[in-house]
């Protein structure tokens, strides 16, 4: 909030904002990427790749399509995803044995080891930003957002 010269904060009208559903999970968004960032971004991650690592760990030989649509992301976001995490040596891509036309993807050891390193570091990350919520609350976001997300 801005301030007056008289150092109070001048009160900002959101009209119908807060009630609305998409904005208050923009703002979520933006408060857990923030945070995520100033937690991790030392170790070279931002989320999205972090979701990556995870999915390509899970799923070795998991096609480049399939795992666009796994974070719901289009296809020229993906090949600058993999691009960059093949540049950080996290992932090796390679030409499909039964499809030519498409990569598998598979997690490298280096890849592995950032997992390694990074996962308790993210599931602290994940309490902080719940850290206002009591344990049933914090499932029942997590359910609620589940729900509206169809994940």
């Amino acid at each position: 909030m801005a301030e007056d010269g008289n150092g109070k904060a001048d009160e900002i009208d959101l009209g119908l904002l807060p009630g609305l559903v998409g904005y208050q999970l923009r703002r979520a968004q933006i408060e857990t990427f923030q945070h995520f960032v100033s937690n991790l971004g030392a170790e070279g991650m931002r989320p999205g790749w972090f979701g990556l690592l995870i999915i390509v760990a899970n799923n070795p030989g998991l096609s480049q399509t399939q795992l666009a649509r796994a974070l719901g992301v289009d296809a020229s976001t993906m090949v600058a995803m993999i691009d960059r995490m093949e540049q950080s040596g996290w992932v090796a891509r390679s030409r499909s044995k039964t499809d030519r036309r498409s990569h598998e993807l598979h997690l490298t050891d280096a890849g592995a080891e950032m997992l390694e390193r990074i996962t308790p570091m993210v599931r602290d990350h994940d309490g902080a930003i719940t850290a206002n919520l009591t344990e049933p609350e914090s499932r029942e976001l997590l359910r609620l957002l589940r729900k509206v997300t169809g994940v």
